[in-house]
């Protein structure tokens, strides 16, 4: 009898140690593409101990465990060599059979195609290019919106060897969601990029649900509403929804907060981001909370495995110094960006 009972006993000391190691192994796996003493990990996981942990002072209930991550160079590829969703706009226009853009929508693409770096970037098409886009699909039923970022997903990365755009996702950053996610943390995107873009690229990479992406808006229409206002316009079962090409909000900066607001009625806890687009959520999360907060911003440092910017870099590491906030560094806190078989062409 006694036999039998420290057999049982050393069985469980096994299982325990067992299920010891198995935890750990995971907890390391979970980061494979860290370096392993890389600090915004550290900091992270102390973070996310202190506020999951329901005896301590900072634990945060899951309902309100809230993380905001921007999507363009935070979780994206942010220039190859423009923004995604300009390729994206621009590829449509110049390049769909039997599409025939209006002049001034064509002229937009037109430039936008001739783009070689980002620094040609000229300042005022950020506002030319979002109205072009808006009007560029209008018409377009959202299945329809959805096979074009399809189609865009399937094509090559400019400036890239070995990926597509639908790849083009910052692999130590899914870890870093994945991990939120186990920590039943509730995952929003809160972008620059259209909000149907967004939903369409994060499809079968980033496993959240449609309603926790925040993008920018365009009007969306009922087929059969011609020029009726919306107030005064019912649905019916025979109606399709389309895009309506009139722009509401460019959800940048101040949009960004202002959205929050609306959609969540209540602060993140963790922001994610990494340019000063991204700072007045943080400041928004940051600022008055009621739980304990986190902010985390990318700096774009990898001249070698990415196209760096070595100034905004450094612009973007002196605001969070300012205020207190991590930093990650692409060059010395990734191990790898895409994947070792990924190549950036040189020009």
């Amino acid at each position: 009898m006694m036999k039998n009972k420290c057999i049982r006993m050393i069985l469980m000391c096994l299982i325990c140690i067992l299920l010891s190691a198995c935890s750990a192994e995971k907890r390391q796996d979970a980061f494979q593409n860290w370096k392993e003493d890389a600090a915004p990990i550290t900091a992270l996981k102390e973070y996310v101990d202190k506020v999951t942990d329901e005896k301590s002072e900072y634990y945060i209930p899951v309902e309100d465990r809230i993380a905001m991550f921007d999507l363009d160079g935070t979780l994206y590829c942010e220039t190859f060599p423009i923004y995604g969703e300009w390729l994206l706009f621009a590829d449509y226009v110049l390049n769909t059979p039997g599409y025939q853009a209006p002049e001034h929508i064509r002229s937009v693409a037109e430039e936008l195609a001739a783009i070689e770096k980002a620094s040609d970037i000229p300042s005022h098409m950020e506002e030319t290019h979002i109205k072009a886009h808006a009007e560029a699909f209008a018409g377009m039923t959202i299945e329809e919106y959805f096979e074009v970022v399809e189609a865009y997903k399937n094509t090559a990365a400019d400036g890239f060897n070995g990926m597509t755009r639908g790849e083009a996702f910052y692999l130590p950053m899914l870890e870093v969601v994945d991990y939120l996610l186990e920590n039943d943390f509730i995952v929003y995107i809160c972008s620059g990029t259209n909000r149907f873009t967004v939903r369409g690229l994060i499809d079968g990479v980033i496993d959240i649900p449609a309603r926790q992406v925040i993008g920018t808006d365009f009007t969306i229409v009922a087929s059969g509403q011609g020029e009726e206002m919306d107030m005064h316009y019912s649905y019916t079962e025979d109606d399709e929804l389309l895009m309506g090409g009139t722009l509401i909000t460019k959800n940048v900066k101040m949009s960004k907060v202002a959205q929050m607001e609306q959609e969540l009625g209540q602060k993140p806890v963790l922001v994610f981001g990494n340019s000063t687009g991204d700072v007045p959520m943080a400041i928004y999360a940051d600022t008055d909370n009621q739980y304990l907060t986190e902010v985390f911003f990318i700096l774009c440092d990898d001249t070698e495995r990415e196209y760096g910017n070595i100034s905004k870099a450094e612009k973007v590491a002196a605001i969070c110094a300012e205020y207190g906030w991590q930093t990650i560094s692409m060059e010395n806190d990734w191990t790898t960006i895409y994947g070792n078989d990924v190549q950036v062409v040189k020009k």
